[in-house]
């Protein structure tokens, strides 16, 4: 009784513990035109433990474990690496900043097309800072199956003009803190990113907001993103902790969630008498104009994800460790909240709080679901717009020259200051001697030949070096209220050698998003990424070394038979074969066989 009793206190102590470390959290904001934004955040944080340059305690000697909460699997990785920072993205399709304003957290969580990765490491110099770098790319590389091995010297950059301070450490005498990023923007992000993901955290998707993740529906989005950050925090008393913060947000079509609940994956042509046809317009059954897309809709998290939120994340514990948020209208939304417990089924009207936000614990071991029901889905909260407008575009070019155009616009009724960073592989060499700026503000002046001192303040350029480092630029620029600028500058295209190229050489490269991060006080309050470009380098015929080795064989071939018949093979005349031929054994029968049958017809008299 006394085990049995200790063991209880035990686990008890162990979940309360763990809702002290580990908080997860869901916020759903309906978006126009049928859309809707979901965001899961997972924060998870160590135990306080002594930093040194390989996590050994300075009193005891022995190495610290920490990893009651936090995963086990990731840490290793960030100390043997000596990683002080690590912030890693997984990003498909893009963001219509047009329609949907401003990124999910600013911005600060999400990345562009593809697989980013930085990280802070600390060591003595540089190169040794850049063994560590390849050994965490390719560590992780195997633990979230994705290409990260790839990442080289020639890929890797070093950012100078950073816009947060990094960590709240200093590192060892004679250490220094050493920034390196890379990213691979043609990477594919599927459902093997996802359960990597998953075995992170403390539930592994078995029980709270992550048994929702399913990578069929997540992945089936407009948008989404994925992010892991590692942070090493440290107090004035010498003990540190590791802070783990995951997010994965998307943007969710809902009329297609709908529909694939309703009919099936496989899309199916809409019967004619479910077309929903303009009737102001011509209409007939051979005519119809469609209508946009319904705007009376009801639908719920099992409609989207294909399943209900199962219980809390740990049984009997903090009431505030999982927890749900909606942003709606409360005049055109009507949100219900239900909870099916095993005992009782609960269900609550969110909207009668006449709250635009409402949040939500869950702590009891039941089914959540969140049902949305509105007669005009229209009527969403505004809109909130981003601080600035991007975009960029390879101009005309030759088959060994090109040209890059970058257009900022400010919409807002303030100047904004930003920091472009570019990075270009090393077969795309810029030429920042020739660039160009040009200026137009609201009423549609343009100043052609805009003066780069009073747009830009400080400038960093890093020239590429074959086969060895990317070129990197950085600007920070301050655009005028209500003004566009425009960026121009051309570069060069490299010749490869044969080996270097893909095997699809022929679709292009792609290049990766820039970095745009919005300053005020010398503070980074919002971040976004461009487009992806894509290059097409000059590329040989591939298909003549497939000619090649099918002509050199063919050769081969007819010179080897010829050459290994008169080796192998006797020559001889035809008298000579037909001489030979005639005392063969199976000639002689031959010829015994046809004796006796012209006899026997000799008797028969046939």
């Amino acid at each position: 009784m006394v085990l049995l009793t200790g063991l209880i206190l035990s686990l008890l102590v162990q979940v309360t513990i763990a809702t002290q470390f580990y908080k997860e959290h869901l916020n759903l904001k309906p978006y126009p035109r049928n859309k809707l934004l979901t965001g899961f955040d997972f924060n998870i944080e160590s135990q306080p433990f002594e930093l040194s340059y390989y996590n050994v305690s300075a009193t005891t000697g022995e190495i610290a474990h920490h990893y009651t909460h936090f995963p086990s699997s990731l840490g290793p990785i960030i100390e043997s690496t000596n990683t002080r920072e690590l912030h890693l993205r997984f990003t498909q399709g893009w963001w219509d900043a047009q329609s949907w304003g401003k990124l999910p957290h600013d911005g600060l969580f999400s990345g562009g097309t593809g697989v980013e990765v930085v990280a802070v490491i600390e060591a003595p110099d540089i190169a040794i800072a850049q063994q560590h770098w390849s050994r965490l790319t390719k560590i992780l590389s195997g633990f979230f199956c994705a290409s990260l091995n790839f990442i080289d010297n020639d890929s890797t950059t070093y950012p100078k003009h950073l816009t947060k301070k990094i960590g709240g450490y200093a590192p060892e005498q004679g250490n220094k803190l050493f920034l390196l990023r890379a990213a691979l923007p043609s990477e594919p992000v599927c459902t093997e990113n996802l359960t990597p993901f998953l075995r992170l955290l403390p539930t592994r998707g078995k029980s709270g907001i992550s048994t929702l993740l399913d990578g069929h529906k997540v992945f089936d989005s407009l948008w989404h993103g994925m992010s892991i950050d590692v942070v090493t925090s440290c107090e004035d008393n010498g003990l540190c902790s590791l802070q783990l913060h995951q997010t994965i947000n998307q943007m969710v079509d809902i009329i297609r969630s709908i529909r694939k609940q309703t009919e099936g994956g496989i899309p199916k042509p809409t019967p004619g008498d479910k077309l929903r046809c303009d009737t102001s317009k011509t209409y007939n059954v051979w005519q119809c104009f469609p209508l946009g897309d319904p705007t009376e809709i009801d639908w719920s998290l099992q409609t989207i994800y294909g399943r209900k939120i199962i219980g809390s994340a740990f049984e009997d514990g903090d009431r505030e460790t999982s927890s749900i948020s909606v942003d709606f209208d409360p005049a055109a939304w009507e949100v219900t909240f239900m909870k099916d417990a095993p005992n009782s089924l609960v269900h609550r009207s969110l909207s009668d709080s006449k709250d635009v936000h409402v949040s939500e614990f869950l702590h009891e071991n039941a089914n959540y679901d969140l049902k949305f029901e509105t007669k005009s889905s229209t009527n969403v909260l505004p809109i909130v717009a981003p601080p600035l407008y991007a975009s960029r575009s390879l101009t005309g070019y030759s088959l060994d020259k090109g040209g890059l155009r970058v257009s900022f616009a400010n919409p807002s009724d303030k100047p904004v200051t930003f920091v472009y960073f570019e990075s270009t592989p090393w077969f795309m060499r810029l030429y920042f001697n020739d660039l160009k700026l040009s200026l137009k503000n609201q009423d549609g002046e343009a100043d052609v030949t805009a003066n780069q001192e009073e747009y830009i303040q400080n400038r960093y350029y890093r020239p590429a070096i074959d086969r060895t480092r990317p070129s990197q630029m950085e600007l920070k620029i301050t655009i005028p209220a209500n003004s566009s600028l425009a960026m121009t500058y051309s570069f060069d295209k490299s010749l490869l050698l044969y080996h270097e190229y893909p095997p699809d050489a022929n679709h292009g490269f792609d290049i990766e998003p820039a970095v745009i991060t919005i300053l005020e006080d010398d503070k980074a309050t919002y971040e976004f990424r461009t487009t992806s470009l894509l290059l097409t380098l000059p590329t040989p015929d591939f298909s003549m070394p497939y000619n090649v080795i099918i002509l050199t064989c063919t050769v081969l071939s007819l010179a080897f038979g010829i050459v290994f018949n008169l080796l192998t093979k006797q020559v001889v005349t035809e008298e000579e074969f037909e001489k030979v031929s005639a005392n063969t054994k199976a000639a002689k029968i031959k010829r015994q066989v046809k004796y006796r049958i012209y006899q026997v017809k000799q008797i028969l008299g046939i």
